[in-house]
């Protein structure tokens, strides 16, 4: 328990506090108006620090993006010939109704992990596993379709090629980058990045 007491001036003075053992008494202050130059200063809240640059982050996500594009636009151009582009602009039609759905996911989660994220959030653990064994199954799918047609493309300009043994050769290629680290790969998807922009623009 403590007091308040009065000073002779008037002035309020410091509670009088009854020893006991839950005090452990007023203790001191010091303030330190100089440093020594020697002393190592370091910042506590240093945030996260970011190992990509903007040009190699957008080359490796927008990679998946421009060669979705490129994919799709063969696709279409030869199933529909000269109807290419009302193809095209039915598929751009159906994917942008899912964009405000993707915008709300994304705003809602942002967190690494897409599907399985999103659905280990919202379901069950089983339901989250096969959703993302389902898109490991689409990945790989798609990078030895991708790896395949590009190596029919390459058949046609060099009749030599052996068009299994390329193929191999392409998809060991890529998981070579992968295992030397994103930096040192992003330098080759920013290459990549940029080809499939000319190549774009060219086809435009």
């Amino acid at each position: 328990m403590s007091d308040e007491m009065i000073a002779p001036d008037g002035v309020l003075a410091a509670p009088a506090v009854h020893e006991g053992w839950e005090f452990a008494g007023w203790g001191q202050s010091e303030r330190i108006t100089d440093l020594d130059t020697t002393v190592p200063l370091e910042r506590l809240d240093q945030g996260h620090k970011h190992t990509l640059g903007k040009w190699s982050s957008t080359a490796i996500c927008g990679n998946d993006i421009t060669s979705s594009v490129l994919y799709v636009s063969a696709l279409c151009i030869g199933a529909a010939g000269v109807l290419a582009p009302v193809a095209l602009l039915v598929v751009a039609g159906v994917l942008f109704l899912f964009r405000k759905v993707y915008a709300e996911v994304g705003g809602a989660l942002p967190l690494n992990g897409g599907t399985y994220t999103l659905l280990l959030n919202t379901t069950n653990k089983k339901v989250a596993a096969a959703a993302a064994a389902l898109t490991l199954l689409s990945y790989i799918a798609t990078a030895v379709i991708s790896a395949g047609d590009a190596m029919h493309y390459a058949h046609n300009l060099f009749g030599g090629l052996n068009i299994f043994w390329a193929t191999v050769g392409l998809l060991g290629f890529f998981a070579f980058l992968n295992l030397i680290g994103i930096s040192e790969s992003a330098k080759v998807a920013l290459a990549i990045f940029i080809f499939h922009i000319v190549t774009l623009t060219i086809l435009a």
